[in-house]
């Protein structure tokens, strides 16, 4: 792209006079001002928004404390409201990696939380204050839908953003998104359980994670099912314990008699332990979204990296001066890694 030096020598005019008509500076004369701006559109000169604004800041005299800060709406009142959810844990992942990646590439990252009942929290409050910090970016972080609800209601001068979440949650929004590929974790999990010579594998699924993740776990299991033969297919269990009877457990794994159980992040553990099974010398375990430093098998999703991911689109979109929710908003998928525990026997000789 045309810098301002090649804008000044195509229009016959100093640099300092193509700064200030870019800008609209009235010491320049209207007639000049025009010249330049049909000049620099000619060459497909824009204007970079962070040197805009930095400039802006610099001429002001005003300090650059929120120069390269990106927002992060949370639908919640605050962090232990936030993290404290069940798999806050990814939350805390999540979070850290958008600060790691944020300081690598030169931001700073505030949050800013839409719960508590004070009018500083409301959406548009935060959006006027946002604006007048000149703050443009934003990550929106994900939060237990299920729970909180805000999701939908989210109103902003988008048209003045760079945004994008992680995962599914701020579902109704056409908003860029990084997500955990959790179809894909899925089949790394089945395949490994299929590898160490599992043969009848169930799936237990609480409740709220029925339809999560854009349905992903569910539709991804009904269509394993869908490839075996009938006398190997078994029903997913929907459940959890202090949700759901143990009694209703214990039958589902009588009449069904699984080799093996595919759980969310270890919630079954509880039911095997009252039942007196132990994972691997009864039947196998394995996690598809795998709690860091647990004994459990299964799938880390990589929350830091998914974390960092958000934090570069976001940027990205900056750099490249896209504000504004787009046409055609991108899906970014990070994989997941298998981590060996010790809820699974090993893998059979061939």
């Amino acid at each position: 792209m045309p810098n301002q030096r090649a804008i000044a020598a195509e229009a016959g005019v100093t640099q300092a006079a193509v700064s200030k008509a870019l800008r609209g500076d009235r010491s320049i004369p209207e007639a000049t001002r025009l010249r330049i701006a049909e000049v620099a559109r000619k060459l497909g000169y824009r204007p970079n928004a962070y040197v805009a604004t930095l400039m802006a800041h610099i001429r002001s005299g005003r300090p650059l404390v929120d120069k390269g800060c990106i927002a992060l709406l949370v639908d919640a009142s605050s962090d232990k409201h936030w993290m404290g959810d069940i798999g806050g844990y990814s939350y805390r992942l999540q979070y850290q990696g958008v600060l790691e990646r944020a300081r690598a590439l030169g931001f700073t990252t505030e949050c800013f939380f839409l719960r508590g009942g004070g009018a500083s929290q409301r959406p548009d409050r935060i959006d006027r204050i946002l604006r007048a910090r000149g703050i443009n970016g934003l990550i929106l972080m994900p939060t237990m839908q299920h729970a909180l609800g805000l999701v939908g209601d989210l109103t902003l001068s988008w048209e003045h953003y760079a945004a994008a979440t992680i995962a599914y949650t701020w579902s109704n929004l056409p908003i860029d998104r990084v997500s955990s590929h959790h179809r894909h974790n899925l089949d790394i999990a089945i395949a490994e359980l299929h590898r160490r010579g599992y043969s009848r594998v169930g799936m237990c699924l609480p409740p709220e994670a029925m339809n999560g993740v854009d349905y992903s776990w569910r539709e991804r299991f009904l269509l394993w099912q869908d490839r075996l033969p009938p006398r190997r297919r078994i029903p997913l269990f929907v459940g959890k314990p202090e949700v759901t009877a143990l009694e209703k457990f214990r039958k589902w794994l009588a009449k069904w008699k699984p080799d093996a159980l595919v759980g969310l992040i270890g919630h079954e553990k509880d039911w095997l332990d009252e039942l007196g099974l132990r994972a691997p010398e009864d039947l196998g375990y394995a996690c598809i979204n795998r709690p860091p430093d647990s004994r459990f098998s299964g799938v880390e999703e990589n929350q830091k990296v998914i974390g960092a991911a958000v934090m570069d689109a976001v940027a990205a979109q900056i750099q490249r001066n896209e504000f504004g929710l787009p046409s055609h908003p991108k899906l970014i998928l990070i994989e997941g890694t298998w981590v060996n525990g010790n809820t699974l026997r090993a893998v059979t000789s061939s």
